[in-house]
């Protein structure tokens, strides 16, 4: 075993040692303090033991002064303090804090009680529970038994006093001269002595118990003291032996060590460690010899870090950049100040994998290698090929004077993959699509947001035909990305409660009633404020965001019908109905957790479905306007007119009322080339039983017009333009239909 090994197994058994020391120190400190706590419960109980006889011997002495005031004074404070001394001693009172200290005097000359702050008990019982040994407590229980016949003695004192107070002055003056005298004759004074004498000789017992537990306590205390101290210095002993042995095994101090790795962390080319030979089988010498074969992998591993970088940059097959190198020059192009035009082109070859299937990977290779070589010479100094992996390459041209450059720089790309490739005896016959972007654009991007375009473009390549190019156009992509951006806007707005519902009343022209309500939707924009459907319905269109607003407006319509008709207002409310959102799946159960709940409502919703809506199925619309019909839903035709396939609509789907599109209605007051139109339409709703409704009456006029046509109901703003749901009520209430329409009936 060498000296090193030697003493750092020496060292192991140190540290165990000391572990097991310290141990022992603890343990030692405890039982010390625990020793200490003896000696203080010693002297608590000597303590208690006095002061539990004083008590006794004040009680005594108090009950004798406050008697012997009682008969000679005859005053009645003193029989009140005789009474409430011996009822505490007898546990019929609570005893005062620091009853030892109690004068009785002060109570009287003060007029102030004690304050109790222990409860009740006899003195003899409080004896028993401090632990006295029988013979102390045999002494106490005898003084106890004499201050109890001195007691009778001031009882009949007492008794003696108050008889004298009820007779004469001569048999009065002889009763008192009696009652003094038993409180001094020797009787009394007998009595007296024998409460002192075994208080004394109590006093005598606990002092030798108390001194003799006390002298223990203090033997055991100092022992543990002394075993304390040497455990201590053993302790210190065998730290500074750590010491002494860790140094050796180190070699040096424990700073210099420090410093020396900290070095060798940060800075190989330092000054090396030098170690003598008496210290070669140390740390420090380990250190030394760590620090040399550091140095010489740090060669090696400058060598394959050359390595690895050539391989994480380029591609092992074809040598050309890979894509991270791409990446990182795209990065480095776009960041250039002043911006240069360059392009960004995706190019994947046509039927590469043909190649691969019939010929094999071995020679499928080949052909890349050779494409590689022949695409690199078309390419301009500042221009960058990168092989992607696969079949795919890109083409970053840097420095462009226009996009036409670049184009024709790609054209001369695909006449050079035409050409054929000779392989053994393989003529191949290649061709390739490629998608070019090219940058500045209207917006900053990323290298990886162009390399995306020039992808997508590529994929347009693939769709057109191949072997061909396609340049990406950045304007449709803004244009879809903002389309994109305001839907993800409006489920934004949805989920925040953004949207609030507006309701237009519908009236009957000739009677003057007021006969429902159609609820709008609005879009309280937090920055473009209440905006109309016109302005983000058409986004919606087809699309599932749609469908999404549509379920919150048919909720909260519902809801707001059910809190009219609890107000006492009961109209039917009709709800506009997307096509997409009536033929999505579950649609008929969504609606019906809704009313069934709500059997009041039953008849007083309409959902009004557009002409012009892309009903593909009309079977299965037809099916689930039935189903909701079971439910008391009914159904309006809206913007009827402005649709190619009324005819079909009105025979196969279970309709109840027709809204004219308001284009017909706005211009019968100034033109009348509308009014067939009207009278067909209004034939039209007659001859298949169904109710309707004008929409666009915007002045008075177009109501006379439409009442002498034979229209009734009607909604526009002639009536009332939409309205919070709060100012319903108002407006039914104070609503009177203009007399030019009463003179039409």
């Amino acid at each position: 075993m060498s000296a090193a090994s030697q003493q750092l197994s020496r060292l192991q058994f140190l540290f165990r040692l000391t572990l097991v020391v310290l141990a022992g120190f603890v343990t030692s400190f405890f039982w010390y303090v625990s020793t200490e706590r003896a000696i203080d419960a010693a002297n608590q109980q000597r303590l208690n033991s006095f002061v539990l006889a004083d008590i006794l011997r004040q009680s005594s002495d108090d009950l004798t002064r406050m008697v012997r005031s009682y008969v000679v004074t005859g005053e009645p404070r003193y029989k009140a303090h005789f009474q409430e001394i011996m009822a505490i001693r007898d546990g019929k009172a609570p005893r005062p804090r620091f009853y030892q200290r109690v004068y009785w005097d002060l109570v009287t000359e003060d007029a102030m009680r004690p304050r109790p702050s222990e409860p009740a008990m006899p003195l003899l019982v409080l004896m028993q529970q401090a632990g006295f040994t029988a013979a102390e407590f045999a002494k106490l229980a005898e003084a106890k038994g004499y201050s109890d016949d001195l007691t009778q003695i001031e009882f009949k004192a007492m008794q003696l006093h108050e008889q004298a107070r009820r007779m004469p002055a001569p048999q009065a003056l002889e009763l008192n001269r009696q009652a003094v005298a038993m409180l001094f004759d020797q009787r009394y004074h007998q009595a007296k002595a024998g409460i002192m004498q075994p208080i004394d000789q109590f006093y005598q017992m606990i002092d030798i118990r108390s001194t003799n537990d006390l002298q223990q306590a203090m033997i055991v205390a100092d022992a543990a003291r002394y075993l304390f101290v040497a455990i201590g210095c053993w302790l210190l002993y065998l730290l500074w032996q750590i010491r002494r042995y860790f140094s050796a095994v180190l070699g040096t101090s424990l700073p210099v060590l420090y410093q020396y790795i900290s070095a060798l962390g940060s800075d190989l080319q330092g000054k090396p460690i030098a170690v003598d030979s008496s210290r070669q089988d140390t740390v420090l010498g380990w250190l030394a010899k760590t620090e040399q074969r550091l140095m010489q992998m740090d060669e090696k591993r400058a060598l394959v870090q050359h390595r690895l970088e050539h391989l994480a940059h380029y591609d092992a097959l074809t040598g050309l950049a890979n894509r991270l190198l791409l990446l990182q020059t795209l990065e480095q192009a776009i960041q250039r100040k002043p911006a240069a035009l360059i392009g960004l082109a995706y190019l994947d070859l046509d039927g590469f994998k043909v190649i691969n299937d019939r010929y094999g990977h071995a020679l499928g290779d080949q052909v890349l290698q050779l494409l590689a070589t022949r695409l690199q010479q078309l390419m301009r100094p500042q221009d960058m090929l990168a092989r992607f992996g696969g079949d795919e390459f890109v083409v970053l041209l840097n420095g462009l004077k226009s996009q036409d450059e670049g184009t024709g720089l790609l054209s001369q790309l695909l006449q050079q993959l035409q050409q054929p490739l000779q392989l053994d005896e393989y003529t191949l016959q290649l061709s390739g699509s490629i998608g070019v972007t090219f940058y500045p654009q209207r917006q900053p991007l990323e290298a990886d947001q162009l390399l995306r375009q020039a992808d997508q473009a590529m994929y347009l390549a693939k769709q057109g035909g191949k072997n061909r190019y396609q340049c990406f156009d950045a304007a449709q992509e803004e244009l879809l990305r903002g389309h994109h951006q305001q839907i993800e806007e409006i489920r934004l707005g949805i989920s925040l409660q953004q949207f609030v519902l507006y309701y237009q009343p519908k009236v009957n022209m000739y009677t003057g009633q007021v006969i429902g309500y159609e609820a709008l939707v609005r879009w309280q924009h937090p920055q473009r404020g209440l905006l109309p459907p016109a302005l983000f319905l058409p986004q919606l269109e087809q699309h599932p965001v749609g469908i999404l607003l549509g379920q919150w407006v048919v909720t909260n319509a519902i809801s707001q019908l059910v809190l009219w008709q609890q107000q006492g207002l009961t109209l039917p409310l009709s709800i506009n109905i997307a096509a997409n959102h009536l033929q999505s799946i579950g649609f008929v159960e969504q609606l019906s957790a809704l009313l069934l709940p709500q059997p009041h409502i039953r008849g007083l919703v309409e959902l009004e479905i557009l002409e012009s809506s892309a009903l593909e199925d009309i079977s299965l619309v037809s099916t689930i306007m039935q189903q909701c019909s079971e439910l008391g839903v009914t159904f309006a035709l809206d913007d009827f007119g402005t649709g190619y396939s009324s005819l079909s609509y009105l025979k196969k789907l279970p309709l109840h009322l027709l809204k004219v599109d308001q284009s017909f209605v706005r211009d019968i007051t100034i033109d009348d080339d509308d009014l067939p139109i009207l009278q067909g339409i209004l034939a039209l709703a007659q001859a298949f039983a169904l109710e309707i409704i004008a929409e666009g009456v915007e002045t008075e006029h177009h109501g006379v017009k439409l009442l002498q046509l034979g229209y009734q109901l009607a909604q526009g703003y002639a009536i009332a333009k939409p309205m919070p749901a709060a100012a319903v009520f108002d407006w039914v209430q104070q609503w009177q239909p203009p007399a030019s329409w009463q003179r039409n009936r």
